[in-house]
């Protein structure tokens, strides 16, 4: 959940990245927006805030640190001069100096960039805001700690706090670009006498203000509109996420009830399910279908000598080893401990004794001295094939189990075939 929430934060914080850039492309120009201002305050009456002085140098310094090409090591010792200057700096002088030096060190060549660092230094600067206008912070020049600030956390992987830095610095952007408006109007009142004509040109004046108000209305609505349906996608993509989340966890829980954690092969439950639905299959649809019981010989004094890690490695082993014979639509399992069975559809007792010796022999082959002492290993494998309906897998396991244990008494590393046992009682009772 905690992947998701960071996801959906990212997308919102990519949103609100997209408009600022569009909004920071507009002209900046601190002392002639001052200015007028300052003369729209007068038209209107309003009372003017206090604006801090801001030397020009420093200023200027800001402005070629966000040109591509410029000197940094000059821009470096100007700012030296302005930090350790004797004339005191006001407040807004020291919060666009610190800006100024967060932007000098990501100009920096070859260096990697301390987002942690850079960080500390925008949080001094922004406690100086509390000396400053709200005016005077809607700038352009104190704006840009907000990008900053917004950039160096998604650096850090702080996706809400950037989130909340670019809906500061858009708070701040409409403030600013309000009064620019008031102040443009006071100009263009000025410049042309708008007092004079405002008595002559109240109706139309009246009638624009209803359009801008149904313009305002339309774009207000379309706001809306793209909000809930960026609203509904995110809401989308964390639903797709958590349905596939749980798919995935879904089925990895059914590969482990159906699967042995050791050898990989399929486990005890699943083997009898196949094995229970081939005996049916057969009933209804008789087909050949043998069953071998494979069984490791001596395997307890492998584990007693020499460990269960390097037993554990033998069941890995010889899993492989028989898993290499078997053909494509038999299904091979381990029934427990050292103990597995194969299932093996369309093949007779003879095709199913030829497997289980050729199993056999590429076992007792194989070379173990690479981790134990012991160089062989050789299992007993008992045989069993179906030969009518009557019979459940039940029967057919036991079968197997007994042909398994006559080979482990005939002295081990050989095949037994149950039909045979069963012959040979049939043949001693007559």
């Amino acid at each position: 959940m905690k992947f998701i929430s960071q996801s959906v934060l990212m997308m919102l914080f990519l949103l609100l990245s997209f408009s600022s850039i569009c909004q920071a492309s507009e002209p900046e120009n601190m002392s002639t927006e001052v200015k007028g201002k300052t003369n729209k305050s007068k038209a209107l009456n309003l009372p003017v805030m206090k604006m801090l002085p801001i030397n020009t140098d420093l200023l200027t310094l800001i402005a070629q640190l966000k040109e591509v090409t410029n000197n940094s090591q000059k821009i470096e010792v100007a700012l030296a001069q302005l930090t350790l200057s004797k004339a005191p700096l006001n407040a807004a002088e020291q919060y666009l100096l610190l800006v100024a030096q967060v932007l000098l060190k990501e100009n920096e060549s070859g260096k990697k960039i301390d987002s942690a660092a850079i960080v500390t230094l925008l949080k001094q600067a922004d406690k100086l805001s509390e000396k400053i206008s709200e005016q005077q912070l809607s700038h352009p020049e104190f704006l840009q700690l907000h990008l900053l600030l917004a950039d160096h956390y998604a650096r850090l992987g702080k996706y809400e706090l950037a989130y909340l830095e670019k809906k500061s610095y858009q708070k701040k952007y409409y403030i600013y670009r309000k009064n620019k408006r008031l102040a443009m109007i006071a100009s263009l009142e000025q410049s042309f006498e708008v007092k004079g004509k405002k008595a002559n040109n109240a109706l139309l004046e009246s009638q624009n203000k209803l359009k801008i108000r149904r313009v305002a209305e339309v774009q207000d609505e379309k706001s809306a509109q793209q909000d809930n349906l960026t609203l509904i996608i995110g809401t989308a993509i964390v639903f797709v996420l958590l349905f596939f989340r749980q798919l995935r966890i879904r089925n990895k829980l059914i590969l482990l009830t159906r699967t042995d954690g050791l050898t990989g092969l399929a486990n005890r439950s699943a083997l009898f399910e196949r094995g229970q639905k081939m005996v049916v299959n057969f009933t209804s649809q008789p087909t050949e279908l043998s069953v071998l019981l494979l069984d490791l010989d001596h395997f307890k004094k492998i584990n007693d000598n020499f460990g269960h890690q390097v037993g554990d490695e033998i069941l890995v082993i010889v899993s492989q080893l028989v898993k290499e014979t078997m053909r494509s639509r038999d299904v091979f399992s381990r029934l427990g401990g050292e103990e597995f069975v194969a299932l093996l559809p369309f093949a007779d007792s003879n095709k199913a004794k030829a497997i289980a010796m050729r199993i056999n022999d590429k076992i007792a082959q194989y070379d173990f001295s690479e981790i134990m002492l012991q160089s062989k290993v050789t299992i007993s494998v008992g045989v069993v094939t179906m030969k009518h309906s009557q019979i459940t897998f039940d029967d057919l396991l036991h079968n197997a189990d007994l042909a398994m244990h006559q080979a482990k008494e005939q002295g081990r590393n050989t095949v037994v075939c149950y039909q045979d046992i069963a012959a040979e009682q049939e043949r001693r009772a007559n």
